[in-house]
């Protein structure tokens, strides 16, 4: 037999295997390859059921979701299992976008309570927070149980947003109890950046109520904070000294 006549038999007996193997991976009904890949998915509409495509079954009051992967309750509704049920909006309040909770909101001014919107309450010195869900105290009272109970605001201190006291001290001014007393602030030292305690000046260090110098050991220098030393290069500490390399 001649080379071309072998070459053509073999083409030939291989054109089976060809066809078997462009079937391989080939995907199912209602489904799509995946490019440069040997994988497939199902065309919108269509969820994947072991080596199959189906149609998603959509319930009344449903759609397809944006990729057609899965429903979603319409406007209104919400899934219960394979259903989508009617949101009941209790009186003062509106459907809600917030895919959680009970699917609805309460208008201003009033409260979720349950399954109902209830009135909120104002005492006095108070006004409805920014949200309107809730009340807030104004400016120089806080919340006390019900109601809003005036601030008492000792000398040398201001109104604040503080939840804690409802005020803080002036600057130079450190709060004790219910009263603000002067910061005592020692030789070479000088108010913190706070304005309510007191720090060392560069080359001094705390030592109780005192600034004290800091005291440098043979080739050392004060360090980058202003409080501590910090050996020469290229000395090492070694305890309380400088010792060569």
């Amino acid at each position: 037999m001649s080379l071309r006549a072998t070459l053509l038999a073999l083409a030939v007996s291989l054109i089976p295997q060809l066809a078997v193997a462009q079937q391989v991976g080939a995907p199912p009904a209602n489904a799509y390859a995946i490019a440069n890949s040997d994988r497939w998915d199902c065309n919108y509409g269509f969820e994947k059921n072991s080596d199959a495509c189906v149609a998603i079954a959509v319930p009344e009051n449903g759609r397809l979701n944006g990729r057609g992967d899965r429903w979603e309750c319409v406007r209104g509704f919400r899934a219960d299992g394979r259903a989508c049920r009617s949101i009941v909006v209790p009186d003062n309040g509106y459907l809600s976008d917030y895919v959680g909770g009970n699917g609805w909101d309460c208008d201003r001014g009033f409260v979720a309570r349950t399954d109902r919107c209830d009135l909120i309450v104002i005492p006095a010195n108070a006004n409805l927070s920014d949200r309107g869900n809730d009340w807030e105290c104004v400016r120089g009272f806080r919340r006390e149980g019900a109601g809003c109970g005036a601030l008492i605001v000792p000398e040398n201190a201001f109104i604040t947003r503080s939840a804690t006291r409802g005020w803080e001290c002036g600057r130079g001014y450190a709060a004790s109890g219910s009263m603000c007393v002067a910061v005592a602030v020692p030789e070479n030292g000088h108010l913190s950046r706070s304005g309510d305690d007191w720090v060392c000046g560069h080359g001094f260090a705390r030592a109780g109520l005192a600034c004290a110098a800091v005291v440098l050991p043979a080739n050392a220098h004060v360090s980058g904070t202003g409080n501590a030393w910090d050996c020469n290069a290229p000395h090492r500490r070694s305890g309380d000294v400088c010792a060569a390399p």
